[in-house]
Protein backbone atom coordinates (compact mmCIF):
# COMPACT_ATOMS: atom_id res chain seq x y z
CA UNK A 1 0.00 0.00 0.00
CA UNK A 2 2.86 2.36 0.83
CA UNK A 3 4.31 1.81 -2.63
CA UNK A 4 0.96 2.64 -4.25
CA UNK A 5 0.71 5.83 -2.22
CA UNK A 6 4.28 6.72 -3.16
CA UNK A 7 3.36 6.21 -6.83
CA UNK A 8 0.24 8.36 -6.42
CA UNK A 9 2.35 11.11 -4.85
CA UNK A 10 4.92 10.88 -7.64
CA UNK A 11 2.31 11.06 -10.40
CA UNK A 12 0.52 13.94 -8.68
CA UNK A 13 3.62 16.07 -8.10
CA UNK A 14 4.93 15.34 -11.57
CA UNK A 15 1.75 16.82 -13.05
CA UNK A 16 1.09 19.82 -10.80
CA UNK A 17 4.68 21.11 -11.02
CA UNK A 18 4.60 21.51 -14.78
CA UNK A 19 4.22 24.93 -16.39
CA UNK A 20 1.32 23.66 -18.49
CA UNK A 21 -0.64 22.70 -15.36
CA UNK A 22 0.01 26.03 -13.65
CA UNK A 23 -0.88 28.06 -16.74
CA UNK A 24 -4.02 25.99 -17.42
CA UNK A 25 -5.16 26.28 -13.80
CA UNK A 26 -4.72 30.05 -13.79
CA UNK A 27 -6.12 30.73 -17.25
CA UNK A 28 -9.08 28.36 -16.82
CA UNK A 29 -11.10 30.65 -14.50
CA UNK A 30 -10.23 33.67 -16.64
CA UNK A 31 -11.48 31.81 -19.70
CA UNK A 32 -14.71 30.80 -17.92
CA UNK A 33 -15.42 34.33 -16.76
CA UNK A 34 -14.73 35.69 -20.23
CA UNK A 35 -16.97 33.09 -21.88
CA UNK A 36 -19.75 33.82 -19.40
CA UNK A 37 -19.68 37.61 -19.57
CA UNK A 38 -18.26 38.67 -22.94
CA UNK A 39 -21.00 37.22 -25.21
CA UNK A 40 -23.73 39.14 -23.44
CA UNK A 41 -21.61 42.28 -23.20
CA UNK A 42 -20.94 42.21 -26.93
CA UNK A 43 -24.58 41.48 -27.75
CA UNK A 44 -25.77 44.29 -25.49
CA UNK A 45 -23.47 46.80 -27.17
CA UNK A 46 -24.06 45.51 -30.69
CA UNK A 47 -22.16 46.61 -33.77
CA UNK A 48 -22.43 49.70 -35.89
CA UNK A 49 -25.84 50.51 -37.44
CA UNK A 50 -26.53 49.09 -40.89
CA UNK A 51 -26.55 51.51 -43.81
CA UNK A 52 -29.57 50.45 -45.84
CA UNK A 53 -31.81 51.74 -48.62
CA UNK A 54 -35.45 50.86 -49.30
CA UNK A 55 -36.46 50.15 -52.89
CA UNK A 56 -40.26 50.13 -53.09
CA UNK A 57 -41.17 48.88 -56.56
CA UNK A 58 -44.82 49.82 -56.02
CA UNK A 59 -44.03 53.26 -54.62
CA UNK A 60 -46.60 52.91 -51.81
CA UNK A 61 -44.88 52.18 -48.51
CA UNK A 62 -41.33 53.53 -48.80
CA UNK A 63 -41.78 56.43 -46.37
CA UNK A 64 -43.55 54.30 -43.76
CA UNK A 65 -40.97 51.50 -43.93
CA UNK A 66 -38.08 53.97 -43.72
CA UNK A 67 -39.64 55.66 -40.70
CA UNK A 68 -40.12 52.29 -39.00
CA UNK A 69 -36.53 51.25 -39.68
CA UNK A 70 -35.09 54.61 -38.62
CA UNK A 71 -36.74 54.27 -35.20
CA UNK A 72 -35.95 50.59 -34.67
CA UNK A 73 -33.64 49.95 -31.70
CA UNK A 74 -31.87 46.90 -30.30
CA UNK A 75 -30.69 47.24 -26.70
CA UNK A 76 -31.54 50.98 -26.87
CA UNK A 77 -29.32 51.53 -29.92
CA UNK A 78 -30.54 52.63 -33.32
CA UNK A 79 -29.77 49.88 -35.80
CA UNK A 80 -30.43 51.36 -39.25
CA UNK A 81 -29.14 54.41 -41.11
CA UNK A 82 -31.39 55.07 -44.12
CA UNK A 83 -29.61 56.06 -47.30
CA UNK A 84 -31.35 57.83 -50.24
CA UNK A 85 -31.98 55.95 -53.46
CA UNK A 86 -29.81 56.74 -56.49
CA UNK A 87 -31.55 58.34 -59.49
CA UNK A 88 -32.94 56.29 -62.37
CA UNK A 89 -35.58 53.67 -63.05
CA UNK A 90 -36.28 50.82 -60.64
CA UNK A 91 -33.95 48.50 -62.59
CA UNK A 92 -31.19 51.11 -62.68
CA UNK A 93 -31.63 51.88 -58.99
CA UNK A 94 -31.30 48.20 -58.04
CA UNK A 95 -28.16 47.83 -60.16
CA UNK A 96 -26.61 50.91 -58.51
CA UNK A 97 -27.58 49.65 -55.04
CA UNK A 98 -25.93 46.29 -55.73
CA UNK A 99 -22.80 48.08 -56.92
CA UNK A 100 -22.78 50.23 -53.76
CA UNK A 101 -22.99 47.10 -51.60
CA UNK A 102 -20.10 45.46 -53.46
CA UNK A 103 -17.96 48.61 -53.11
CA UNK A 104 -18.74 48.96 -49.39
CA UNK A 105 -20.69 52.18 -49.57
CA UNK A 106 -23.87 50.40 -48.46
CA UNK A 107 -24.46 47.46 -46.12
CA UNK A 108 -27.60 46.29 -47.89
CA UNK A 109 -30.91 47.22 -49.45
CA UNK A 110 -34.50 46.13 -48.93
CA UNK A 111 -36.69 45.41 -51.97
CA UNK A 112 -40.49 45.67 -51.60
CA UNK A 113 -42.26 44.13 -54.63
CA UNK A 114 -45.44 45.67 -56.02
CA UNK A 115 -47.61 42.98 -54.41
CA UNK A 116 -45.88 43.12 -51.01
CA UNK A 117 -49.15 43.85 -49.21
CA UNK A 118 -50.95 40.81 -50.61
CA UNK A 119 -48.04 38.37 -50.79
CA UNK A 120 -46.34 39.43 -47.52
CA UNK A 121 -42.93 38.90 -49.07
CA UNK A 122 -39.88 41.17 -49.27
CA UNK A 123 -36.18 40.65 -49.96
CA UNK A 124 -32.99 41.93 -48.34
CA UNK A 125 -29.72 41.98 -50.27
CA UNK A 126 -26.41 42.52 -48.46
CA UNK A 127 -22.87 41.22 -48.11
CA UNK A 128 -23.66 39.92 -44.63
CA UNK A 129 -26.97 38.12 -44.15
CA UNK A 130 -25.98 36.24 -40.96
CA UNK A 131 -26.73 39.17 -38.62
CA UNK A 132 -29.86 37.55 -37.22
CA UNK A 133 -30.49 40.21 -34.57
CA UNK A 134 -30.55 43.20 -36.91
CA UNK A 135 -32.26 41.38 -39.76
CA UNK A 136 -34.85 40.09 -37.31
CA UNK A 137 -35.45 43.69 -36.25
CA UNK A 138 -35.82 44.69 -39.91
CA UNK A 139 -38.31 41.90 -40.59
CA UNK A 140 -40.30 42.87 -37.50
CA UNK A 141 -40.39 46.55 -38.55
CA UNK A 142 -41.58 45.72 -42.06
CA UNK A 143 -44.16 43.24 -40.79
CA UNK A 144 -45.61 45.63 -38.20
CA UNK A 145 -45.79 48.45 -40.76
CA UNK A 146 -47.72 46.33 -43.26
CA UNK A 147 -50.01 45.00 -40.54
CA UNK A 148 -50.74 48.63 -39.61
CA UNK A 149 -51.56 49.42 -43.25
CA UNK A 150 -53.99 46.50 -43.39
CA UNK A 151 -55.65 47.50 -40.12
CA UNK A 152 -56.06 51.08 -41.30
CA UNK A 153 -57.65 49.81 -44.52
CA UNK A 154 -59.98 47.67 -42.40
CA UNK A 155 -61.23 50.72 -40.50
CA UNK A 156 -58.98 50.87 -37.44
CA UNK A 157 -58.09 54.51 -36.66
CA UNK A 158 -54.42 55.25 -37.49
CA UNK A 159 -53.73 56.53 -33.96
CA UNK A 160 -54.91 53.18 -32.54
CA UNK A 161 -52.86 50.95 -34.84
CA UNK A 162 -49.73 51.16 -32.67
CA UNK A 163 -51.64 50.10 -29.57
CA UNK A 164 -53.36 47.27 -31.42
CA UNK A 165 -50.10 45.87 -32.83
CA UNK A 166 -48.03 46.27 -29.68
CA UNK A 167 -45.95 43.17 -29.03
CA UNK A 168 -46.09 41.24 -25.78
CA UNK A 169 -42.80 41.03 -23.91
CA UNK A 170 -42.66 37.62 -22.29
CA UNK A 171 -40.24 37.17 -19.42
CA UNK A 172 -38.76 33.76 -18.67
CA UNK A 173 -38.36 32.62 -15.08
CA UNK A 174 -36.85 29.35 -13.96
CA UNK A 175 -38.75 27.70 -11.10
CA UNK A 176 -36.62 26.02 -8.44
CA UNK A 177 -37.20 24.82 -4.89
CA UNK A 178 -35.87 28.13 -3.58
CA UNK A 179 -38.21 30.19 -5.78
CA UNK A 180 -38.39 31.59 -9.29
CA UNK A 181 -35.71 33.72 -10.91
CA UNK A 182 -35.73 35.49 -14.26
CA UNK A 183 -33.56 33.88 -16.92
CA UNK A 184 -32.65 35.71 -20.14
CA UNK A 185 -30.53 32.89 -21.50
CA UNK A 186 -27.56 33.20 -19.14
CA UNK A 187 -28.31 29.83 -17.51
CA UNK A 188 -28.23 28.12 -20.89
CA UNK A 189 -24.89 29.73 -21.74
CA UNK A 190 -23.50 28.68 -18.35
CA UNK A 191 -24.70 25.08 -18.85
CA UNK A 192 -23.03 24.85 -22.27
CA UNK A 193 -19.78 26.32 -20.93
CA UNK A 194 -19.71 23.87 -18.01
CA UNK A 195 -20.47 20.97 -20.35
CA UNK A 196 -17.59 21.90 -22.65
CA UNK A 197 -15.24 22.30 -19.67
CA UNK A 198 -16.25 18.84 -18.44
CA UNK A 199 -15.81 17.32 -21.91
CA UNK A 200 -12.44 18.99 -22.48
CA UNK A 201 -11.11 18.08 -19.03
CA UNK A 202 -12.07 14.39 -19.27
CA UNK A 203 -10.59 14.17 -22.76
CA UNK A 204 -7.38 16.04 -21.93
CA UNK A 205 -6.63 14.21 -18.69
CA UNK A 206 -7.57 10.88 -20.24
CA UNK A 207 -5.19 11.41 -23.14
CA UNK A 208 -2.54 12.54 -20.65
CA UNK A 209 -2.89 9.09 -19.09
CA UNK A 210 -2.39 7.54 -22.53
CA UNK A 211 0.71 9.60 -23.22
CA UNK A 212 2.20 8.86 -19.79
CA UNK A 213 1.82 5.08 -20.22
CA UNK A 214 3.38 5.16 -23.71
CA UNK A 215 6.34 7.28 -22.53
CA UNK A 216 7.09 4.96 -19.60
CA UNK A 217 6.80 1.91 -21.84
CA UNK A 218 9.03 3.22 -24.63
CA UNK A 219 11.66 4.46 -22.16
CA UNK A 220 11.64 1.06 -20.38
CA UNK A 221 11.02 2.80 -17.04
CA UNK A 222 8.01 0.59 -16.52
CA UNK A 223 10.24 -2.52 -16.42
CA UNK A 224 11.96 -1.13 -13.34
CA UNK A 225 8.66 -0.11 -11.75
CA UNK A 226 6.98 -3.53 -12.13
CA UNK A 227 9.91 -5.09 -10.32
CA UNK A 228 8.80 -3.27 -7.17
CA UNK A 229 5.03 -3.07 -7.67
CA UNK A 230 2.43 -5.21 -9.45
CA UNK A 231 1.01 -4.01 -12.80
CA UNK A 232 -2.46 -3.63 -11.28
CA UNK A 233 -1.12 -1.49 -8.43
CA UNK A 234 0.84 0.51 -11.00
CA UNK A 235 -2.34 1.15 -12.99
CA UNK A 236 -4.32 2.16 -9.90
CA UNK A 237 -1.53 4.41 -8.68
CA UNK A 238 -1.31 6.20 -12.02
CA UNK A 239 -5.09 6.63 -12.20
CA UNK A 240 -5.28 8.05 -8.68
CA UNK A 241 -2.24 10.31 -9.11
CA UNK A 242 -3.25 11.78 -12.44
CA UNK A 243 -6.88 12.00 -11.27
CA UNK A 244 -5.83 13.89 -8.13
CA UNK A 245 -3.98 16.42 -10.29
CA UNK A 246 -7.04 16.85 -12.48
CA UNK A 247 -9.25 17.20 -9.40
CA UNK A 248 -6.94 19.88 -8.01
CA UNK A 249 -7.32 21.91 -11.17
CA UNK A 250 -11.06 21.32 -11.13
CA UNK A 251 -11.37 22.53 -7.53
CA UNK A 252 -9.63 25.77 -8.47
CA UNK A 253 -12.03 26.22 -11.37
CA UNK A 254 -15.08 25.40 -9.24
CA UNK A 255 -13.98 27.87 -6.58
CA UNK A 256 -13.72 30.51 -9.29
CA UNK A 257 -17.23 29.72 -10.50
CA UNK A 258 -18.59 29.99 -6.96
CA UNK A 259 -16.92 33.39 -6.60
CA UNK A 260 -18.34 34.45 -9.96
CA UNK A 261 -21.83 33.43 -8.87
CA UNK A 262 -21.54 35.15 -5.46
CA UNK A 263 -20.35 38.45 -6.94
CA UNK A 264 -22.64 38.19 -9.95
CA UNK A 265 -25.11 40.73 -8.64
CA UNK A 266 -22.51 43.48 -8.50
CA UNK A 267 -21.15 42.62 -11.92
CA UNK A 268 -24.67 42.51 -13.34
CA UNK A 269 -25.27 46.06 -12.22
CA UNK A 270 -22.27 47.18 -14.24
CA UNK A 271 -23.39 45.24 -17.30
CA UNK A 272 -26.99 46.36 -17.44
CA UNK A 273 -29.57 43.71 -18.23
CA UNK A 274 -27.28 40.69 -18.14
CA UNK A 275 -27.59 38.59 -15.01
CA UNK A 276 -25.04 35.97 -14.06
CA UNK A 277 -26.94 32.83 -13.05
CA UNK A 278 -26.57 31.39 -9.59
CA UNK A 279 -24.74 28.07 -9.37
CA UNK A 280 -26.68 25.75 -7.04
CA UNK A 281 -24.72 23.35 -4.81
CA UNK A 282 -26.08 20.27 -6.61
CA UNK A 283 -24.58 21.55 -9.85
CA UNK A 284 -21.15 21.99 -8.29
CA UNK A 285 -21.26 18.54 -6.68
CA UNK A 286 -22.42 16.99 -9.95
CA UNK A 287 -19.62 18.72 -11.83
CA UNK A 288 -16.99 17.19 -9.55
CA UNK A 289 -18.56 13.74 -9.34
CA UNK A 290 -19.14 13.38 -13.07
CA UNK A 291 -15.61 14.61 -13.78
CA UNK A 292 -14.20 11.89 -11.54
CA UNK A 293 -16.48 9.23 -13.04
CA UNK A 294 -15.68 10.31 -16.57
CA UNK A 295 -11.96 10.47 -15.86
CA UNK A 296 -11.77 7.01 -14.27
CA UNK A 297 -13.89 5.44 -17.01
CA UNK A 298 -12.04 6.86 -19.99
CA UNK A 299 -8.57 6.99 -18.42
CA UNK A 300 -8.67 3.25 -17.69
CA UNK A 301 -9.45 2.63 -21.37
CA UNK A 302 -6.75 5.06 -22.48
CA UNK A 303 -4.25 3.30 -20.19
CA UNK A 304 -5.12 -0.04 -21.79
CA UNK A 305 -4.60 1.48 -25.24
CA UNK A 306 -1.26 2.99 -24.19
CA UNK A 307 -0.04 -0.33 -22.78
CA UNK A 308 -0.87 -2.21 -25.99
CA UNK A 309 1.00 0.05 -28.44
CA UNK A 310 4.58 1.21 -28.86
CA UNK A 311 4.18 4.82 -30.02
CA UNK A 312 1.77 7.74 -30.09
CA UNK A 313 1.17 7.14 -33.80
CA UNK A 314 0.06 3.56 -33.19
CA UNK A 315 -2.25 4.73 -30.41
CA UNK A 316 -4.27 7.00 -32.71
CA UNK A 317 -6.33 4.25 -34.37
CA UNK A 318 -7.08 2.50 -31.06
CA UNK A 319 -7.76 5.72 -29.15
CA UNK A 320 -10.41 6.96 -31.57
CA UNK A 321 -13.05 4.34 -30.60
CA UNK A 322 -12.45 5.28 -26.96
CA UNK A 323 -13.05 8.95 -27.75
CA UNK A 324 -16.19 8.34 -29.85
CA UNK A 325 -18.70 8.16 -26.94
CA UNK A 326 -17.35 11.48 -25.61
CA UNK A 327 -17.68 13.09 -29.03
CA UNK A 328 -21.18 11.67 -29.49
CA UNK A 329 -22.16 12.99 -26.06
CA UNK A 330 -21.28 16.52 -27.17
CA UNK A 331 -23.12 16.02 -30.47
CA UNK A 332 -26.26 14.95 -28.58
CA UNK A 333 -26.36 17.94 -26.23
CA UNK A 334 -28.81 20.05 -28.38
CA UNK A 335 -31.38 17.26 -28.17
CA UNK A 336 -30.95 16.97 -24.40
CA UNK A 337 -31.26 20.74 -23.96
CA UNK A 338 -34.46 20.77 -26.03
CA UNK A 339 -36.16 18.13 -23.83
CA UNK A 340 -34.02 17.22 -20.80
CA UNK A 341 -36.88 15.19 -19.29
CA UNK A 342 -37.76 13.45 -22.56
CA UNK A 343 -37.50 9.70 -23.06
CA UNK A 344 -34.50 9.88 -25.40
CA UNK A 345 -32.52 12.21 -23.12
CA UNK A 346 -33.35 10.12 -20.05
CA UNK A 347 -32.37 6.82 -21.65
CA UNK A 348 -29.14 8.19 -23.13
CA UNK A 349 -28.10 9.73 -19.82
CA UNK A 350 -28.20 6.26 -18.22
CA UNK A 351 -25.72 4.80 -20.73
CA UNK A 352 -22.48 4.86 -18.68
CA UNK A 353 -20.27 6.16 -21.50
CA UNK A 354 -22.67 9.09 -22.02
CA UNK A 355 -23.59 9.62 -18.36
CA UNK A 356 -20.75 12.01 -17.34
CA UNK A 357 -21.80 14.51 -20.01
CA UNK A 358 -25.52 14.02 -20.58
CA UNK A 359 -26.66 13.45 -17.00
CA UNK A 360 -24.63 16.47 -15.91
CA UNK A 361 -26.29 18.53 -18.65
CA UNK A 362 -29.72 17.41 -17.44
CA UNK A 363 -28.77 18.50 -13.91
CA UNK A 364 -27.63 21.88 -15.23
CA UNK A 365 -30.75 22.52 -17.37
CA UNK A 366 -33.60 20.95 -15.40
CA UNK A 367 -32.52 18.83 -12.45
CA UNK A 368 -33.99 15.31 -12.81
CA UNK A 369 -35.30 13.28 -9.84
CA UNK A 370 -32.56 12.44 -7.38
CA UNK A 371 -33.02 8.70 -7.88
CA UNK A 372 -32.09 9.10 -11.54
CA UNK A 373 -28.90 10.96 -10.67
CA UNK A 374 -27.89 8.39 -8.03
CA UNK A 375 -28.77 5.43 -10.27
CA UNK A 376 -26.70 6.86 -13.14
CA UNK A 377 -23.74 7.27 -10.80
CA UNK A 378 -24.08 3.69 -9.55
CA UNK A 379 -24.30 2.20 -13.05
CA UNK A 380 -21.31 4.26 -14.16
CA UNK A 381 -19.32 3.14 -11.09
CA UNK A 382 -20.11 -0.52 -11.88
CA UNK A 383 -19.03 0.05 -15.48
CA UNK A 384 -15.78 1.59 -14.22
CA UNK A 385 -15.16 -1.56 -12.15
CA UNK A 386 -15.66 -3.72 -15.25
CA UNK A 387 -13.47 -1.45 -17.38
CA UNK A 388 -10.74 -1.50 -14.71
CA UNK A 389 -10.81 -5.30 -14.71
CA UNK A 390 -10.46 -5.32 -18.50
CA UNK A 391 -7.82 -2.58 -18.55
CA UNK A 392 -5.77 -4.19 -15.79
CA UNK A 393 -5.52 -7.45 -17.75
CA UNK A 394 -4.49 -5.67 -20.93
CA UNK A 395 -2.13 -3.43 -18.99
CA UNK A 396 -0.49 -6.36 -17.21
CA UNK A 397 0.57 -7.98 -20.48
CA UNK A 398 0.85 -4.92 -22.71
CA UNK A 399 3.37 -2.87 -20.73
CA UNK A 400 6.03 -5.55 -21.27
CA UNK A 401 5.14 -6.36 -24.87
CA UNK A 402 7.10 -4.77 -27.71
CA UNK A 403 7.00 -5.14 -31.47
CA UNK A 404 3.98 -4.92 -33.74
CA UNK A 405 0.67 -3.46 -32.61
CA UNK A 406 -1.65 -6.21 -31.31
CA UNK A 407 -4.90 -7.00 -33.10
CA UNK A 408 -8.23 -7.04 -31.32
CA UNK A 409 -8.31 -10.89 -31.07
CA UNK A 410 -4.85 -10.75 -29.47
CA UNK A 411 -6.09 -8.23 -26.92
CA UNK A 412 -8.95 -10.60 -26.07
CA UNK A 413 -6.43 -13.43 -25.54
CA UNK A 414 -4.51 -11.18 -23.16
CA UNK A 415 -7.69 -10.61 -21.19
CA UNK A 416 -8.60 -14.31 -21.06
CA UNK A 417 -5.19 -15.71 -20.19
CA UNK A 418 -3.61 -13.02 -18.00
Amino acid sequence: MKRVLALVRREYLERVRTKAFIIGTVLGPIFMIAMTILPSLLMSRGGKPLRVSVLDQGGQFKDQIEAALASRKVNDQLRFLLQPLPPGSAEEQEAKLKDAVLKGGLDGYLVLPKDVLTQSSASYFGKNVSNVVDLGAMESAVSQTLVGVRLTAAGVPPDKVKDVTRRVEMKRAKVTASGASEDRGAATIMAIILLMILYTSVLVWGQLMLTSVIEEKTSRVVEVMVSAISPFQLLIGKLLGVGAAGLTQFLVWVSSMVALSLFGAGMAAAMGNFKIPEIPPILLVSLLVFFLLGFLLYSALFAAVGASVNSQQEASSLAFPVMMPLIMGVMLFPMVMQAPDGTAATVLSFIPFFTPLLMFLRVAIMTPPMWQIVLSMITTALTIAAVLWFAARVYRVGILMYGKKPTFPELMRWVRHS
